[in-house]
């Protein structure tokens, strides 16, 4: 199966510290980066396969569709059973990791600046679920 893991970020540095840690898992054979979700959002209209898996390392606070506006519209469009959402923020708001808990597509929240035991867990995740 086909795996494309998007980061979704406006923060560069983290883009690039969360592509670096990944890129040589093996869920990693496609990586694409977002500095926004509307482009995210767009990328996944264009290209959303049911034959392929995705997962989706995904920021809060963005500028032009921030991470819950993005998980909205992609509800309607993704399935729960090939699309893994992990949230990567700074926020340590108590209600964004209980909306997050209680969101079906995410799987997992954690606080930047990404971690490798954060990696090792979503490798966990995604294998565990498959």
């Amino acid at each position: 199966m086909n795996t494309e893991t998007l980061i979704i970020d406006d923060d560069e540095i983290s883009i690039m510290l969360t592509t670096h840690m990944i890129k040589n898992m093996p869920f990693a054979k496609e990586v694409n980066t977002f500095s926004d979700g509307i482009y995210a959002f767009k990328h996944l209209q264009e290209t959303y396969s049911t034959d392929a898996q995705y997962i989706i390392i995904l920021d809060i606070n963005m500028p032009l569709m921030d991470g819950w506006e993005f998980l909205n519209k992609i509800k309607r469009l993704v399935s729960h059973n090939n699309t893994k959402v992990f949230m990567l923020s700074s926020s340590t708001d108590q209600q964004d990791i209980e909306k997050a808990k209680n969101t079906e597509l995410v799987k997992g929240f954690f606080s930047k600046p990404i971690q490798k035991e954060h990696i090792e867990e979503i490798w966990k995740l995604v294998m565990h679920e498959k």
